[in-house]
Order: structure tokens, then C-alpha cells, then sequence
């Protein structure tokens, strides 16, 4: 009878242990609510941390998102351990009542190239790519392949031009019908196949010579996310949610997926405007997944870009020497990251649509190690006001 007991408590203690560790994950499959442990602010919809070494970086986020009256949307402070601040400022969801907060869903533009970036190195890391592959490895119909390598267009180095096909709507005045339609195709209806773009666009010529000066690219962009596609046989929208978006417990976050967004675009504030004011040609001014697949595709929230860069500063995406290689400055432009002017230990990008503007920035401090600023904007108006609060906070830490 003894040892029955004994084997009776065995099993009973091996049961409540897989129950425990079952709850545990169960529990860490849930995304802790960031602003957990912060004093809300119900009059202007803040979330801040009392901590006394923050007071100063909380009154600055405070005034910024106060005195302007363009401010709109989602701000975040943090460090890798604490959130500081979190706003969210003159705006509602899409249900029209719900006040704007750190789970809003915006577009988030071109700060989707730091995860086409990131899932670069990951593949380079299990032997399926090299930052010195040139691209006809991948694409061997296009002439100009042996020309560019990976590294180039990661750097934005490979001198092809900004868009797969000939779009470049500056002047609306001066464009034709037939020009304004093509635009409208190609970045919000999706009216142009995989295919057919780039079919146009291996009949282009090089804007310059590889590896000879920085201009930017979408399309450098787009073709990394073909490869990822040729590299990993997964599609790219698929890895991305798997090796990232997973990884990272990004609930709130999707790629080439239209539709989706909580946020409410806001272009008509007073002394907004959409880009080249398209807004005056097109009703629908929500971006297309094709043309801006591996370049501006991802739809995400400030909580949830907070926990990718958490993941990826501290090594859980990609490890320290790819890391390294990512943020290395090449004539201006890091790995998805651009260098910030006269600030070092700075690493910044901004992303537009039509109806949003982003901004993610992280330093490494001396006084707090690293800190990270997301901006997630439903207007145009903000932009200069939304610089100046990231001008304040990096000054405030010191970054010189």
C-alpha cells in the first residue's frame, strides 16, 4: 500500500505540474496590457509612469502631446523594462467612441522595412542567403541581377529606381488621365498583378551605378520580399507572421491584409494634406498590399511595434553579430533604420501613406539603456510638431 501511495502522489505531483506549465503558457500566450502599473490621466488620455528617474521625460511627453493642436494619434515611451508614457491624443477608433490607445491599429508605411530587413538575416543566419548574393540568383531574367547584391538593397544602394513601375505622381496638374488612373492601381486598388509589375520593371534601366550613392527604393523593398519568399518556400506574409509577428506575441499586427484598421485617418485637419493632394482624386486612399508588399504592407499598433523592438534589440529575432551588420550606417541608411544627422547611437525611421505618418526611433542611453519613441499618426498636420517631441526627448537623454 505504500508504494501505491507513493506512486499515486508521483502521478497526482507530475499532473500538477503539467497543469502548472500548462497555465504558464497559457498565460504567456497572452499580450501583457502595456500600460499596466501606469497612472491614467482620464481628461487627456495619458498613461505615465510615477517613477521618480522618468519625471522629466514624462513632463516632456506631457507638453508635446498637449501644446500642439495638430497632435494626433499614438505616442509610446519605454525602455526595455518600463513604459513611461503612452498617449493617445485627439482621436477616436472606428467605433467612434473608443479614445485612441496603444492597441489602435494604424498603417504603418515604411517602417515595415525593418521587419522585411529583420527576416533577411534571420534566413542569412540558417545558411539560406549571404549579404553578398546578387539578385540574378533569384531573379535571372533581370539583366541588371549581377549588378546588385543583397547588401546593396538593403542600403538602399542598388540603384534601382523608387518604384517597380514608372509612378511618380508630383504634379497632379500635369498628369494625364491615364497616368492618374495607373497611380490609382498600383497603390490602392491593387490593379496590378506580382506579375505585371515586374515584368515592367525588369525593362527598366538602373537610376545609377550599384554601390555608388543612397537613393531610396520601395521596390529594393519588394524584391527582398521575393526573395524571402524564393529563400525560406514560405510566402512572405506567412514567415513574416511566423518567425516575427509570433515570436513577439504581435496580436494586434498583420501584413497584406486590407482593411483591419481601428484608427481613424484624420487628412482634412486644418493645414493637412495628403501627399501631392491626391485626396482630391481618389476616394479611397488606403494602401494597397501589392505594390507595397516587403515595403509598407504591415498594419500594427505602438504596443505592439514597442515589443518587436524589445525582441529585437535584445537578441530574440536575430542574433548580436546580425544585429550589428543591421545597424551599420552605409552612406546614411542603415538596414531599415535611417541615421539621424549629427546623433550618434540613433536609429530612426519614419513611414507615410497617404493617410498615416509614423515615426520609430530607439537610442541607446547612458542614464536608461535603451529607449524607444513610436509615433503612430492619423494626419499629415503633425509632422513637424511630432519632430520636435523626438527633438526633446533625445536632447533630454543626452544624445549629441
Amino acid at each position: 500500500m505504500i508504494i501505491r501511495k507513493n506512486r499515486i502522489s508521483s502521478f497526482v505531483a507530475v499532473i500538477l505540474v503539467i497543469a502548472f506549465s500548462l497555465g504558464i503558457m497559457s498565460s504567456c500566450s497572452v499580450q501583457k496590457d502595456v500600460s499596466n502599473g501606469l497612472v491614467y490621466d482620464e481628461a487627456l488620455n495619458f498613461w505615465y509612469s510615477e517613477k521618480e528617474e522618468y519625471k522629466g521625460l514624462v513632463g516632456i511627453m506631457r507638453k508635446g502631446c498637449s501644446d500642439s493642436p495638430e497632435i494626433r494619434g499614438t505616442y509610446i515611451l519605454a525602455t526595455d523594462d518600463d513604459v513611461i508614457f503612452i498617449g493617445g491624443v485627439n482621436s477616436r477608433e472606428t467605433d467612434g467612441k473608443t479614445p485612441v490607445n496603444a492597441y489602435t491599429t494604424y498603417e504603418i508605411g515604411s517602417l515595415t522595412k525593418v521587419f522585411t530587413a529583420t527576416a533577411v538575416f534571420q534566413l542569412i543566419e540558417k545558411g539560406r542567403l549571404s549579404l553578398d548574393d546578387t539578385i540574378d540568383k533569384f531573379f535571372p531574367e533581370y539583366a541588371h541581377g549581377r549588378e546588385i547584391t543583397i547588401y546593396r538593397l538593403l542600403h538602399m544602394q542598388s540603384g534601382i529606381r523608387r518604384e517597380l513601375m514608372d509612378i511618380d505622381l508630383k504634379s497632379v496638374e500635369n498628369a494625364g488621365k491615364d497616368y492618374i488612373e495607373k497611380f490609382g492601381k498600383y497603390w490602392f486598388t491593387d490593379g496590378f498583378s506580382e506579375e505585371e509589375m515586374m515584368e515592367e520593371f525588369f525593362k527598366a534601366d538602373l537610376d545609377y551605378e550599384p554601390g555608388t550613392k543612397y537613393q531610396y527604393s520601395n521596390a529594393g523593398y519588394f524584391l527582398l520580399a521575393k526573395i524571402i519568399e524564393k529563400a525560406s518556400g514560405m510566402q512572405y506574409r506567412e514567415y513574416i507572421k511566423k518567425h516575427i509577428f509570433n515570436v513577439c506575441r504581435m496580436d494586434h499586427t498583420t501584413s497584406m491584409e486590407r482593411g483591419g484598421l481601428t484608427s481613424v485617418p484624420e487628412t482634412t485637419f486644418p493645414n493637412a494634406s495628403t501627399p501631392y493632394e491626391i485626396d482630391k482624386l481618389f476616394d479611397d486612399l488606403y494602401l494597397g498590399v501589392v505594390s507595397s508588399k516587403g515595403n509598407g504592407d504591415i498594419h500594427s499598433c505602438a504596443a505592439d511595434l514597442l515589443a518587436f523592438d524589445r525582441a529585437l534589440i535584445g537578441g530574440k529575432l536575430i542574433k548580436d553579430e546580425s544585429l550589428a551588420q543591421m545597424l551599420h550606417f552605409d552612406l546614411g541608411y542603415a538596414c531599415g533604420w535611417m541615421e539621424v544627422p549629427g546623433r550618434s547611437n540613433v536609429y530612426y525611421h519614419s513611414g507615410g501613406t497617404p493617410l498615416y505618418h509614423t515615426e520609430n526611433t530607439y537610442c541607446k542611453s547612458r542614464k536608461f539603456g535603451n529607449v524607444y519613441l513610436i509615433e503612430l499618426h492619423s494626419t499629415y498636420a503633425d509632422v513637424k510638431p511630432s519632430g520636435d517631441i523626438i527633438k526633446s526627448v533625445l536632447l533630454y537623454l543626452g544624445m549629441n
